[in-house]
């Protein structure tokens, strides 16, 4: 996931995740996409006929493991911010880019204080899990 999200920046297409478009780390930093919105439009201005595919969300972050079922990425947004950004910053001779070593941490860059992070990531991961979140069902206890 890392390698992905790091790919418009070893390409040298921009310098840091935040600037990168159509990556799942700029879309979990600053959401802007709705799939459902989007096939709506289509459809409405004939570009698309129809879109009965299931809608897919992108795995959340749980932060860390517990005894529940757990389907999401068993660590927080957080660090997975900091692992791109920390691994983004290596030089390698064989990619044309990295992060500037003279940038600021991500969540430094973001300008995101502990609070306002807890929310936003609360936010981001309750908008997409109401939006597309399974059904579960419940089984009827017979007596």
């Amino acid at each position: 996931m890392a390698y992905v999200d790091l790919n418009p920046i070893r390409a040298s297409m921009c310098n840091t995740p935040e600037e990168s478009y159509y990556t799942s780390i700029k879309e979990r930093i600053a959401p802007i996409f709705d799939i459902k919105k989007v096939t709506d439009d289509e459809i409405k201005h004939q570009r698309l006929h129809r879109f009965d595919l299931p809608l897919k969300p992108m795995a959340q972050f749980e932060d860390n493991v517990t005894s529940l079922e757990q389907i999401g990425i068993l660590f927080s947004l957080k660090d997975y911010l900091q692992l791109v950004d920390t691994t983004g910053r290596i030089i390698r001779p064989d990619k044309r880019g990295a992060i500037p070593i003279n940038l600021p941490p991500i969540l430094e860059r973001l300008s995101i204080n502990r609070q306002q992070w807890l929310q936003q990531s609360q936010q981001f991961e309750k908008l997409y899990a109401s939006q597309f979140a399974k059904k579960r069902r419940t089984l009827k206890k017979t007596a």
